[in-house]
């Protein structure tokens, strides 16, 4: 196995407001943090707060190929309260791959790929940059999606 690219962490903290578009929020800061690090990838840390809306795409993919199997995603959408309990992801110059994880008022829990969202009280988001190390997202023959590709940079 070759080695893998490694670098300098750099933490980014922000706070996000109510009302606030999740994604482009995120998109903004992300983009923030790799232009302040001079870092060309950037991953989430930790992030806790709510949302007022969220909409999420279920996993449900199939392998390029597999064309017995739905190669669909069901999208949900829900509007109400819910609390964020989990959020993971990596960002580039050229795209991002975000899952979260949210607690309905019963404490059912529900995650899947972020697609859209709008913060209510807060999100408090911490984003990590490595330095000499690049993301970026290219198509892999083998899924047929454009997946994440790590390089060293200099």
């Amino acid at each position: 196995m070759s080695e893998l690219p490694s670098g300098t962490i750099r933490a980014h903290a922000t706070r996000m407001k109510p009302g606030e578009d999740l994604v482009t929020s995120m998109e903004n800061a992300a983009a923030s943090a790799m232009e302040t690090s001079k870092s060309e990838s950037a991953f989430v840390l930790s992030a806790v707060g709510s949302v007022e809306s969220v909409t999420l795409r279920m996993a449900n993919a199939c392998l390029v190929g597999q064309e017995e199997q739905s190669t669909q995603n069901e999208i949900k959408n829900w509007e109400e309260r819910m609390e964020v309990v989990s959020l993971v992801g990596t960002f580039s110059q050229n795209g991002k791959h975000i899952h979260m994880s949210v607690s309905d008022a019963t404490g059912k829990v529900f995650g899947g790929h972020l697609v859209a969202g709008r913060i209510f009280t807060t999100l408090e988001l911490v984003l990590g940059t490595i330095e000499n190390v690049r993301f970026s997202r290219e198509i892999d023959d083998s899924t047929g999606y454009k997946e994440l590709s790590v390089q060293k940079s200099t």
